[in-house]
C-alpha cells in the first residue's frame, strides 16, 4: 500500500492572515471521495519578532506534516531545521 501524497495550498484571508492547508486523498477505487486535511492560519506578525523567520515558518510546516502523519498512522521524519536545508531539498536521509 502506497502512502498518500500530501497536497499543500494557501489561501489569503482577511487582515493579511494566510491559511495553510494540507490534504491527503484517502479514496479507494469504487469508493466516495475521502480526504484527511489540516488547516492552520498564520499572520506575518507571528514572525516579526523572530531572529530567524524562515526557520520559524519551517517549524509550522514541520508541525503540520507531523500531525498529518499521525492522522494517517505513519511515522513522518522531518528534516532538521538547519539553514542548509531551509531553501531546498536535501538528498541525505533524515537521521534517526
Amino acid at each position: 500500500m502506497s502512502l498518500p501524497i500530501l497536497i499543500w495550498s494557501t489561501h489569503k484571508l482577511a487582515d493579511d492572515w494566510v491559511l495553510l492547508c494540507v490534504d491527503a486523498s484517502l479514496e479507494l477505487p469504487g469508493e466516495p471521495e475521502a480526504l484527511l486535511g489540516y488547516r492552520r492560519a498564520v499572520h506575518p506578525f507571528h514572525f516579526d519578532e523572530s531572529d530567524d523567520p524562515v526557520m520559524d515558518f519551517k517549524r509550522v510546516i514541520s508541525e503540520m506534516t507531523y500531525v498529518m502523519g499521525r492522522g494517517l498512522g505513519v511515522e513522518v521524519h522531518t528534516l532538521s531545521a538547519s539553514r542548509a536545508r531551509a531553501f531546498g531539498a536535501c538528498d541525505e536521509a533524515p537521521s534517526a
